[in-house]
């Protein structure tokens, strides 16, 4: 197993979940998001957390090929930057996140997206494509 298949393995299956919630709960994880989950302690500790998964994917696979492995790459990469972000500007993250979460149809469209890369990356990382 490379690491490309061993990160998308973990990292398909969670996209799929953050998806369907998201799907299935749109206002709820809405309000959970926009509400309890928004504070700016919330968002710099999770930036913590983003940072470190971002330097750890980024670590490990900082392949810049053309073909499926470079997707690690940009969510190592993005998830670097994203959680840099939410460290230095917490409460900016907080504005911009009340503000995507406010329509319906921009998280049934993050969702989509992310399903679709979480089932991407699934199938890539337990070979079944």
């Amino acid at each position: 197993m490379t690491n490309s298949e061993l990160i998308a393995g973990l990292a398909g299956p969670l996209l799929i979940a953050v998806a369907a919630a998201l799907l299935i709960n749109r206002r709820t994880v809405a309000d959970l998001v926009t509400g309890v989950l928004n504070g700016p302690e919330f968002i710099f500790f999770s930036g913590i957390f983003t940072l470190l998964a971002g330097l750890a994917i980024v670590r490990t696979h900082n392949i810049w090929a053309a073909e499926w492995t470079v997707l690690i790459t940009i969510l190592g990469w993005l998830c670097v930057i994203g959680g840099a972000i939410r460290i230095i500007w917490p409460e900016r993250v907080t504005g911009l996140r009340n503000a995507i979460m406010r329509s319906e149809n921009a998280i049934t469209a993050w969702a989509l997206v992310t399903l679709l890369l979480g089932a991407f990356l699934t199938a890539k990382g337990y070979a079944l494509i």
